[in-house]
């Protein structure tokens, strides 16, 4: 451990584990402990990454196949954290009162590291109890000693049908060398990077429940982008502003009745419900990726033009809020399967009715696998081009 044992500076654990080991000189980082971690997915996994910033991933060489969830990755991790007793005593101490300023919802520091893996390589991962320390209470074995200590996590499953996959692309071949993003874990700001943590997670989950569960899937995709949408939202745009913007009559009623006080304090208490459908709009639209480079036949496509995608966007979530807050489900045609599972799938479902429902092509724009590629795309760019500029 360095000099900053004793000080959690407001991080999540992942980025001051890289921060620490930044500023740990290298000739005493032998003297640190190691761990691995096995990371559970179904896709098949080539190469791999070796030292980045403390962590690596080693490749287990273990085949895939659609349903099956192996130990694919192991990640080997160089600890600099706090002591797990100092960690407990510090937050013990500040809990004067609610504090969900770093919360996310995962169980520790190897479950942020594995949902920023989700996202960059775009599979299903999910991180295993401890399976081995190097280092641990002076154990100087150079192979390390197995370790089962912590039960408290489960061995994930999934539920696929064979050649009837929701998202294909999750399942295919995937390179470790395209992990190369994470190494702006510690030129992101820590406040936004709890938001980063918490996008990739929303990103993390949908992938688990998409084959079983589609209509979780879409509003977590949803989820993901809000969440980051917030993100920039909050960070470039004035309180004030966004609620002249977005209730100019509000506005004003405040200021015939009040004066200019009472309109910046209530925008600092509601900025963050004042246009939700223009900024998931807005924020999806400014980080699309560009289209797929391999794509179907010209009927099964939808249109990349901008103006044409700001609608399947603004269609999708209006499908969001009303499952939320009426129980209507996404259309059943949006739920379906990949027809094409062996050539670029189709972006678009196919128009048909059902016993209690019936909808017109322009009712159901795109597939989930067609916005899985939009949402993990637009991740990706707000993660390189936005948070690695603060």
């Amino acid at each position: 451990m360095n000099n900053k044992e004793n000080i959690m500076e407001n991080k999540l654990l992942s980025q001051l584990n890289w921060c620490n080991w930044s500023d740990t000189p290298s000739s005493d980082r032998h003297n640190v402990t190691v761990e691995e971690y096995p990371l559970y997915s179904d896709a098949h996994i080539i190469g791999e990454y070796i030292k980045l910033g403390p962590y690596n991933f080693l490749n287990t060489l273990c085949p895939a196949k659609p349903g099956k969830v192996n130990i694919s990755i192991i990640m080997r991790a160089e600890t600099h954290l706090p002591s797990a007793q100092l960690q407990v005593d510090q937050i013990l101490a500040n809990r004067s009162k609610t504090d969900e300023s770093l919360y996310h919802g995962g169980e520790g520091w190897e479950d942020e590291v594995a949902a920023l893996v989700s996202v960059a390589l775009g599979i299903r991962i999910y991180a295993g109890n401890i399976s081995r320390t190097f280092n641990f209470l002076g154990n100087k074995d150079k192979y390390g000693r197995p370790i089962n200590i912590w039960q408290d996590k489960f061995t994930p499953t999934i539920l696929v049908r064979p050649n009837r996959l929701i998202l294909p692309a999750v399942i295919g071949t995937h390179s470790l060398k395209n992990l190369r993003i994470i190494k702006s874990i510690p030129d992101i700001a820590p406040d936004r990077y709890v938001n980063l943590i918490r996008a990739c997670q929303s990103y993390q989950n949908a992938l688990w429940i998409a084959e079983s569960e589609p209509n979780m899937a879409w509003l977590l995709f949803v989820s993901a982008l809000e969440t980051a949408a917030n993100d920039v939202y909050s960070t470039n745009i004035d309180p004030e502003r966004r609620l002249r913007e977005s209730q100019p009559d509000l506005v004003n009623y405040l200021e015939d009745y009040g004066d200019a006080e009472h309109v910046r304090k209530i925008a600092e208490f509601i900025a963050h419900t004042l246009g939700s459908t223009k900024k998931f709009i807005d924020f999806t639209s400014h980080f699309m990726p560009n289209e797929p480079n391999e794509r179907p036949s010209e009927e099964q496509q939808i249109s990349w033009k901008m103006s044409e995608l700001k609608k399947i966007l603004r269609k999708i979530y209006s499908y969001r809020s009303r499952f939320l807050h009426d129980g209507i489900p996404f259309p059943n045609p949006m739920l379906e399967h990949i027809f094409n599972q062996d050539s670029p799938p189709e972006e678009i479902p196919l128009t048909y009715k059902l016993l209690y429902g019936t909808w017109l092509k322009k009712d159901i724009p795109i597939n989930l696998n067609c916005f899985h590629y939009i949402t993990r795309g637009v991740l990706l760019n707000w993660w390189k081009n936005s948070l690695t500029k603060s």
